[in-house]
């Protein structure tokens, strides 16, 4: 346990960019991780490749607490508070590496988005005066790479038990592929999808950029546990368990309608019909279903009759802590975990 802490926290502390070797290795160990997930808990696609969906409604997953991470946008700390957070005398780290706890993050790992929005304005200008690699854009990259090479040492170390969904800013590409893989160009407060794509590619090199798109393709859209259901953003439409499992087949919509739904925008009842889909008709009755996505002003916002919370606060470190057969009270069971 303390070798991989000091492990994660040498990514966090280090003042220079990974190495080139040092992070196409790491990428291709969560790759492997990723492709190689077991059929039970991630059932396979129609050719037999990892599917969308995880699956955790079994007795044995059920029996687990679950931890859901909302956006964590290049903070690596969060993640680092998180597993020196305390459940029943031992901290989440010892938790995961006991198998004795399931971690779900609902993605987004770069971009600091109004954290950096200063540091975005200054980056860009040397952008568009054709400085690619300039120092706000590098410490831009140090945060989101650092965290990058987090998720991926604990996705390789603890397979089956941490995972990270795909959100809207999975795209370092900054494609334009919204039909089969949920990719939309990014930009927000300047050109940050371009920006990010730039560095990389002039950084690094092009086999890295690709790579880093192959783990964000090669991510989950959705999970499902014994009384509650997650993704990135509140579904946008009706989904089939069929369809959330062959989320790669081109027109399906299933990925952009998990990933990028604006408030209000989703169809009214998708949240039951998932329900329907994914849960059992006993658990069914206490359930809740958890996104992130957009950021909320307190501890979290309700939609659809109140079965939908989001807890997506970027001013606070927060999880939602899920506990097998306790009812989820969003007062008492959304914590802060910031020391």
């Amino acid at each position: 346990m303390t070798q991989i802490r000091t492990i994660l926290r040498s990514y966090l502390d280090s003042p220079e960019l990974p190495s080139h070797e040092g992070l196409l290795s790491l990428l291709e160990s969560g790759i492997s991780s990723l492709e190689g997930e077991n059929n039970s808990y991630r059932p396979h696609d129609s050719e037999g490749k990892a599917g969308g969906l995880l699956d955790f409604t079994d007795e044995k997953s059920s029996a687990l607490p679950l931890i859901i991470v909302p956006d964590l946008h290049g903070r690596g700390k969060f993640l680092i508070d998180i597993l020196d957070f305390e459940f029943q005398g031992k901290t989440v780290l010892e938790l995961l590496q006991n198998s004795e706890i399931l971690i779900c993050c609902v993605g987004d790992i770069f971009h600091s988005e109004n954290r950096g929005r200063e540091r975005w304005k200054e980056a860009y200008l040397e952008y568009i005066g054709g400085n690619y690699v300039n120092e706000p854009m590098k410490a831009e990259m140090l945060e989101n790479l650092s965290l990058l090479q987090m998720i991926l040492t604990l996705k390789s170390a603890f397979a089956s038990h941490f995972h990270i969904l795909k959100g809207n800013h999975e795209n370092v590409l900054n494609e334009d592929k919204r039909a089969q893989f949920g990719n939309v160009p990014f930009r927000k407060f300047c050109d940050e999808g371009n920006m990010v794509s730039r560095f990389l590619q002039h950084f690094y090199d092009d086999l890295i950029l690709h790579e880093i798109s192959y783990f964000e393709k090669a991510l989950p859209v959705c999970a499902a546990f014994k009384n509650c259901v997650v993704s990135h953003a509140e579904p946008a439409a009706f989904f089939t368990r069929k369809q959330i499992i062959n989320y790669h087949e081109t027109g399906s919509f299933v990925t952009f309608a998990l990933t990028w739904t604006a408030n209000d925008a989703a169809r009214e009842g998708t949240v039951e019909h998932l329900f329907n889909e994914l849960l059992s008709e006993n658990n069914r009755k206490n359930a809740f279903y958890f996104a992130g996505h957009r950021p909320v002003l307190e501890k979290y916002a309700l939609r659809q009759n109140g079965m939908f919370i989001q807890i997506h606060n970027p001013e606070i470190e927060q999880i939602a802590f899920v506990l097998p057969d306790t009812k989820f009270n969003p007062e008492n069971n959304i914590i802060e975990v910031e020391k």
